[in-house]
């Protein structure tokens, strides 16, 4: 049995992400949070020989405000609700380029050790938006990878906004350099990304869900077809608000048989949130975290669980870069090894 993958992946998206239903007022804080998690998370990372994808979203890489206004795509997205659109929100942009703009925090990712960027799709494109297309989703694609090359880098993994995921969409991706995608779990609390089945009962379901395993164990396997390899979610990440000790506890031992199941299975568990997430309630959210990583420590003397990017999924080098991986964490292990306390209880 081959042994077991744990793979974590963010949703690096500022203000861009949270624009179409978050105000500067009622949200900023968090994004500005970022600037302070993420080269911690890098930390932490680093620390605990722990590969990471970043899937980010091309507009918070350009330079500044004057740079994003002259990189558009060929074909602007046409969504129904116009108002979602990042295009109509220059002056918000420009009052605002540190809730919209963070190169030096992709240069601290590149620079770190085991992390990958991928992309989030230039604008954070809606794919099940009404009035959105293929035409226009490739357009924005061609984006993403102009700000990405000019800063030395080519894609190969994406993680769809909002978790859209279109049949008719997926079918650009090869062509624009793309191997390897996040999809959805089959479940039907999840199937359909953002739209959550039953309304406010399914969004209830599902942060109960977090809790206790009304959606099973969510093990995971990759999945090829069509030159593309889905690597499915696995768990979000829930932020923690402070004063929220027992439902902290709750989630945790939720991960942690999730971690542990797929483990034991040789399975995969994919574990996903936002930098934004723990822009606020910071010590807590890295607490959380901390002790997820420990457990993996665990699994991996435990039973081989071993932590990949999604990039090591691209199936034309998906064996090499097994190779490489195992390789490089007992590097980063004969460097890191002091640093890192394991706990077996876990």
């Amino acid at each position: 049995m081959p042994p077991a993958k744990f793979i974590v992946s963010l949703d690096f998206e500022l203000f861009w992400g949270v624009s179409a239903t978050q105000t500067v007022a009622s949200y900023g804080r968090n994004v500005l949070g970022e600037w302070h998690a993420i080269p911690r998370l890098l930390a932490l990372f680093r620390r605990h020989q722990v590969k990471a994808t970043w899937a980010t979203v091309g507009m918070l890489m350009c330079r500044n405000y004057k740079q994003w206004r002259a990189m558009r795509p060929a074909v602007l997205p046409g969504y129904a609700r116009a108002n979602i659109s990042p295009y109509v929100m220059e002056r918000l942009v420009k009052e605002h380029a540190k809730l919209f703009f963070a190169r030096p925090l992709v240069e601290q990712i590149i620079e770190t050790t085991g992390q990958e960027l991928a992309t989030h799709t230039y604008s954070h494109f809606y794919c099940n938006e009404p009035g959105a297309t293929p035409e226009q989703f490739a357009a924005d694609l061609a984006c993403a990878r102009a700000i990405g090359a000019e800063m030395g880098l080519s894609f190969r993994s994406l993680v769809l906004p909002r978790n859209q995921i279109v049949e008719k969409f997926l079918s650009v991706l090869p062509d624009a350099g793309i191997h390897v995608y996040r999809g959805n779990s089959n479940h039907w609390l999840y199937r359909n990304g953002d739209a959550v089945a039953g309304g406010i009962a399914g969004r209830i379901a599902r942060f109960a869900d977090a809790c206790i395993p009304l959606s099973g164990q969510r093990t995971v396997h990759a999945q090829v077809h069509s030159g593309l390899v889905n690597v499915p979610a696995s768990l979000f990440l829930y932020p923690l608000g402070a004063n929220q000790r027992s439902l902290s506890l709750m989630r945790l031992d939720r991960l942690k048989r999730t971690m542990t199941s797929a483990a034991r299975a040789g399975g995969i568990f994919h574990l996903w949130w936002h930098p934004h997430n723990f822009g606020v309630n910071t010590d807590e959210n890295f607490a959380q975290l901390e002790a997820v990583l420990r457990h993996y420590h665990f699994l991996a003397d435990t039973y081989g669980m071993r932590s990949h990017s999604m990039g090591e999924f691209a199936p034309t080098q998906y064996s090499a870069s097994l190779v490489a991986s195992d390789t490089l964490s007992q590097e980063m292990e004969g460097v890191n090894n002091q640093s890192i306390k394991r706990d077996q209880r876990s």
